[in-house]
């Protein structure tokens, strides 16, 4: 029986392709085989591809998810070196957590690329002090009529602290879905109407940022009944909620970016 094992890397593009760190194209172009996860952020495969030189393959959620991976470590237990490519860091989703835990479990080794990530990314961008970081979470559409609160709940959390709060907008590739910050707005206000304590106005501080990393993105600060107006098309997009009382540096540095990335259609 052979003893031959492969080697699993996980990849981070960080915020788009050309983001990508001179170590993770040195991987992706001398590892045997790449999948790309393109389903928990957008990824521009054409533009990956040609940086590259190399064919991808995009990996499905059910493959990574239902099936804990299976095709990946198949052929790293036939001795194959295995890229598995990821929009931002590889370990910020649980399910390539999952994937490296799998493979050190069967003694196949695994290396990790770090690339940057939409957090703390999202807060720098905006103009504010990083270790004002709250708790993050992720705005989803109500499913089957439940509207889900705990958004609502974190920003009040991170309020009683001052501290911002970044949310992460329901994303799946596969399916063709991408929150905007307008219905990310729209969710919350619902909530807001529903519990009425007054956590969310117009006259709150939000910054809405769109296609980081990829030309014409779009980064505007200002009152949350405006920015609910904007319409902006790129994605993925991105809401971060300003503490109550931000330092008057971060409204310059809001200010500043704001008035240089601010595009909307």
């Amino acid at each position: 029986m052979s003893c031959v094992v492969g080697e699993l890397y996980l990849v981070g593009l960080g915020l788009s392709p050309e983001y990508m760190s001179i170590k993770a194209l040195e991987v992706l172009r001398t590892v045997d085989l790449i999948y790309v996860d393109t389903y928990t952020s957008y990824v521009d495969l054409d533009l990956l591809k040609r940086l590259v030189g190399r064919d991808l393959t995009p990996i499905r959620r059910v493959d990574l998810e239902e099936r804990s991976g299976a095709p990946i470590l198949e052929l790293l237990e036939r001795g194959y070196r295995v890229a598995l490519a990821v929009p931002g860091d590889p370990l910020v989703a649980t399910t390539h957590v999952t994937l490296l835990v799998e493979a050190h479990r069967r003694g196949i080794p695994f290396h990790i690329v770090p690339g940057v990530s939409i957090i703390p990314t999202a807060l720098t961008l905006s103009g504010l002090m990083v270790y004002k970081i709250g708790k993050v979470a992720t705005v989803v559409y109500p499913k089957d009529g439940v509207l889900f609160e705990y958004p609502y709940d974190v920003i009040k959390l991170n309020d009683s602290s001052n501290l911002h709060t970044a949310l992460l907008l329901e994303y799946d590739g596969e399916k063709g879905v991408a929150m905007t910050v307008r219905e990310a707005i729209e969710i919350l206000m619902t909530v807001e109407e529903r519990r009425g304590e007054g956590v969310l106005t117009g006259e709150r501080l939000v910054v809405a940022l769109a296609g980081l990393g990829y030309p014409g993105c779009t980064i505007c600060a200002g009152k949350l009944k405006n920015i609910s107006n904007l319409s902006i098309g790129k994605v993925p997009q991105t809401l971060v909620v300003v503490s109550p009382k931000p330092h008057p540096v971060e409204l310059e540095a809001m200010e500043a970016i704001s008035s240089r990335w601010c595009r909307v259609g």
